[in-house]
């Protein structure tokens, strides 16, 4: 009996050590996507950065690789204040 004993005690500790195991794996694993993540939101951070330094250095150049998307950029910029202003004008008629 003290043999049937010890090894249902040998695959307890077995099974919580295992456990444990995969507990830290998933544990470190999760930490690393957090920083994965982390690391991928800044570098969209700098994309837009860059994206937009460029677009307002070069929004009047007549010739650009970039031009089409310049003028839509501009494009959607004279949407939005319009729409602004259009709220504002919403508004105020109350």
């Amino acid at each position: 009996m003290a043999g049937l004993f010890d090894k249902v005690s040998d695959v307890i500790n077995n099974t919580a050590y295992e456990i444990s195991d995969k507990a830290k794996e998933i544990t470190e694993v999760s930490a690393m996507n957090g920083q994965i993540r982390s690391q991928e939101k800044s570098i969209e951070r700098m994309y837009l950065e860059i994206g937009q330094s460029y677009y307002e250095n070069h929004k009047d150049a007549e010739s650009d690789d970039y031009i089409g998307l310049i003028q839509k950029i501009t494009s959607a910029k004279e949407t939005v204040e319009k729409l602004k202003e259009d709220i504002k004008t919403i508004k105020n008629k109350d």
